[in-house]
């Protein structure tokens, strides 16, 4: 029992991207640079890429994907 433990928790530590256990988290905006502006979007859904930098970011009618640090996402309370 005690390797089936260990195992899980491996493998959930491999998980930095929070593909193994599905977490949803939800923004209403964000803020996309583009240039020296920063542009602040409606969030319809975003995703994050395994192993990458890159986020996508989609509105109701674009799809902005760029580096993670031009990127910021805003929950509302």
């Amino acid at each position: 029992m005690k390797y089936i433990v260990a195992i899980a928790l491996m493998l959930l530590a491999g998980c930095g991207n929070m593909d193994f256990i599905d977490w949803h988290w939800t923004f209403d905006k964000a803020l996309i640079k583009m240039g020296d502006k920063w542009q602040e979007v409606e969030v319809k859904n975003w995703h994050d890429y395994n192993r990458s930098d890159m986020v996508a970011v989609e509105t109701k009618t674009q799809v902005f994907v760029t580096h993670s640090v031009n990127v910021v996402l805003i929950k509302n309370k």
